[in-house]
């Protein structure tokens, strides 16, 4: 967007021609100007031109540029960019399958999961609400990873994306992993990476669901992330498809779990072997085959189909997401070279913080 077209129209007018051509995600973006895309395009070494994946059906490339115009819109600030590129790596991995869940009537949403020291790096929130609101690379990061790939794809409500009630995650669904507090291996480090690396990982669920233990013990714990999870999160992994959930623990019954000296694998061993869901308990087959049917089968086929990751801050609330129909896809994040230069240029010193401190 030249100079010339930001002086002649004010930021509503910009707003509506954007939401007019279907560019936006319907909320008031950031006007794409010459200069604001050539700000963001500092965060990144490389040119404009490098196409980073191609996205959906048509496979359409997305470039570093219109990466960057894409951010300028979602608010980003251009030390977000290797975050963004990482990102758009995953998106279009095709271990990822986020075509499927872009465009599927089940409206999965992208979740993303960030580790390592881009975590205090970028002030991304991992404790107190880090799904929610508040905080702006948690919100901003995965916004213009959702515009890029709505407008890479040339996806629309009804024409592509064909999901019968939408989900509001699509808006944002990122926040850190809570590796301060967390007992086990950081999650990136559980799917091969360096504990110093940081990386960022894809999901695809299309639910969530919070939770909360009533006893604080170990077993509890257990007890409460088999019941709580509804029996339409059956994950299953296999060379067809990857069905997987996430498990999202808070630091207090991570605390208990650690007391019990509960391994991640552990922890999804128990969940894998107490985990079942009903049959009706009669099939066609039962009159050929004269064997009876099982009243009950196992709801996840391994402990790969089940994810664990640290998140949270005070109190007892957890929670899981899924069905994911794709990944997780996990990349490592690439830096500039002038990255300490522009964290420094670009750090903003939260005058407020989440309390802390245990609570029911």
């Amino acid at each position: 967007m030249s100079n010339q077209t930001q002086q002649e129209q004010s930021l509503e007018e910009i707003n509506q021609s954007l939401y007019r051509e279907g560019l936006t995600d319907g909320l008031p973006v950031i006007p794409p100007t010459d200069e604001r895309v050539e700000e963001m395009l500092r965060g990144t070494d490389k040119p404009r031109d490098h196409v980073l994946g191609e996205l959906g059906n048509n496979e359409n490339p997305l470039t570093i540029e219109q990466l960057a115009s894409n951010a300028v819109m979602a608010g980003c600030l251009p030390t977000y960019m290797p975050v963004l590129e990482a990102g758009v790596r995953a998106l279009a991995d095709p271990q990822s399958n986020s075509i499927q869940f872009s465009v599927s009537t089940g409206s999965w949403a992208y979740q993303w999961i960030v580790n390592g020291p881009v975590q205090d790096n970028l002030d991304i929130e991992s404790g107190s609400g880090a799904f929610g609101p508040s905080f702006h690379a948690n919100q901003t990061i995965p916004r213009a990873l959702g515009i890029a790939y709505r407008n890479t794809a040339e996806i629309y409500p009804g024409e592509k994306d064909m999901g019968v009630m939408g989900n509001p995650a699509k808006f944002s669904f990122l926040a850190g992993e809570n590796e301060e507090t967390s007992p086990w291996e950081p999650y990136h480090v559980t799917n091969g990476f360096d504990e110093e690396d940081s990386t960022i990982s894809l999901s695809g669920p299309n639910s969530w669901v919070q939770w909360f233990p009533h006893e604080n013990s170990a077993e509890d714990v257990l007890r409460g992330m088999i019941d709580n999870t509804p029996e339409s999160m059956r994950a299953r992994t296999g060379e067809d498809l990857n069905a997987t959930i996430t498990h999202f623990v808070n630091p207090y019954n991570a605390e208990e779990l650690e007391k019990a000296d509960l391994s991640k694998e552990e922890i999804k061993e128990y969940i894998v072997e107490n985990s079942y869901r009903k049959t009706d308990g009669t099939s066609n087959s039962m009159l050929e085959t004269d064997k009876v049917v099982p009243r009950q089968v196992k709801q996840y086929a391994d402990t790969e189909s089940i994810n664990i990751v640290a998140v949270g801050g005070a109190g007892r609330v957890n929670a899981i997401a899924g069905t994911s129909i794709g990944g997780p896809v996990t990349k490592k994040i690439e830096f500039p070279d002038n990255w300490e230069s522009l964290l420094e240029e670009y750090s903003i010193e939260r005058e407020w913080v989440p309390t802390e401190g245990f609570y029911d």
